[in-house]
């Protein structure tokens, strides 16, 4: 008996050390409100870019919660696709940036709300 209670707590400490557990189409995956999007008639391979980059931007810089959703996601055979890794660097730079302004800022105990107009692109002055 001690050692099926044993064998099941490794089990479940060994799933809880994995990162992504969950896919980002789940409908409990966390995306932060008001986070943009591309164009819809945007270029496939921007949209995929997009897409790809912001998965792996949602997977940093954030609780362990967004991590058992989000993981690092980049397609090796677009990586040389101009379109694709552009889209792919902008989205990851900004979806890391939001991702991270709204989440830690939520939970700041600062008492400042965030401000209606969130810009992560803007200059400083901006924010």
């Amino acid at each position: 008996m001690k050692k099926l209670v044993l064998l099941l707590t490794v089990c479940l400490m060994a799933t809880g050390c994995r990162g992504q557990i969950f896919s980002p189409d789940n409908p409990m995956a966390p995306k932060p409100f008001r986070i943009g999007s591309p164009p819809k008639d945007a270029h496939p391979d921007y949209k995929d870019g997009w897409e790809d980059g912001c998965n792996t931007g949602l997977s940093t810089m954030v609780p362990g919660y967004y991590k058992s959703f989000y993981a690092y996601q980049q397609d090796a055979y677009k990586v040389n696709n101009p379109v694709y890794y552009k889209a792919w660097k902008d989205s990851y730079t900004y979806c890391r940036q939001y991702a991270f302004r709204y989440v830690w800022d939520s939970l700041d105990q600062s008492g400042h709300p965030l401000e209606n107009n969130l810009c992560v692109l803007c200059p400083n002055e901006l924010r």
